[in-house]
């Protein structure tokens, strides 16, 4: 079989990575309140009303109006009725670029018809979900395998919340040893023992409301581009009982 790999072309990593250096080097610059209220009032106010009334009335049967969180937008989220391509289109009817694409999934952009014709083909003979086994489940985890050279066994979550949970349970069974480290500010889902460095580096559990702090026993964070830090926390774990996993940032 013919040998191939998730990334056809690599980018030069390094101009990547002075470009993002020279961005950071830059000045923040806030909205003038004044000006972010005027355009409140001329956008969301005049040309988003019917996702401002939806939201309002959502907000009486789901906790914020929304059921996913990427979906909480300033000054109200938006309702959106239409996704394609690299688009998508309010309830209002306003075209919107689509720079979140899912928070990552959609990597062939919005609802590509190709996908759409065979969902749709699955649904009329087999229905959204039987509980049990289907071919295509061994079909897309052979075609990651023959892809991804490094992916020997594929088995998938329902989202990236369980796959980590599951990753610590495999790493601590496979290493006999208890300590996590993740990156801080990264995310990893919002399991009690991954709540910890969310978003800002060195937060520790100060985001983690409603999460005893016991939990976060043999969780540590460790500081973004700082490999002494990684590096001290590793030996200090060895001390601690050996560290099963460090999560990074993909």
């Amino acid at each position: 079989m013919e040998e191939k790999f998730a990334i056809s072309e690599y980018h030069d990593a390094g101009k990547i990575t002075e470009q993002l250096d020279r961005l950071i080097e830059k000045p923040i610059y806030s909205i003038k309140p004044e000006v972010l209220k005027e355009y409140e009032e001329n956008y969301f106010d005049k040309k988003c009303s019917k996702s401002k009334e939806m939201i309002e009335e959502a907000k009486g049967i789901i906790p914020g109006g929304v059921q996913h969180n990427l979906a909480f937008n300033h000054p109200f989220p938006l309702v959106f009725t239409k996704a394609e391509g690299a688009y998508l289109y309010d309830i209002d009817g306003n075209k919107y670029y689509d720079f979140l694409q899912a928070g990552g999934p959609t990597v062939l952009g919005s609802n590509p018809i190709e996908v759409r014709e065979k969902v749709i083909e699955l649904l009329n003979t087999c229905g959204p979900s039987t509980g049990l086994f289907h071919e295509y489940e061994y079909k897309i985890g052979k075609k990651i395998s023959d892809s991804i050279k490094t992916v020997d066994k594929f088995r998938m979550l329902g989202s990236g919340t369980e796959a980590c949970m599951a990753a610590i349970r495999i790493a601590r069974l496979a290493t006999g040893k208890k300590n996590i480290l993740k990156m801080g500010g990264a995310y990893h889902g919002w399991s009690d023992q991954l709540a910890y460095g969310i978003r800002v580096p060195g937060s520790k559990w100060t985001q983690a409301g409603g999460v005893s702090r016991y939990l976060f026993k043999h969780t540590q964070e460790f500081f973004p581009n700082d490999l002494s830090d990684l590096e001290k926390k590793l030996r200090r774990n060895r001390l601690r009982g050996g560290t099963a996993a460090v999560f990074i940032e993909p």
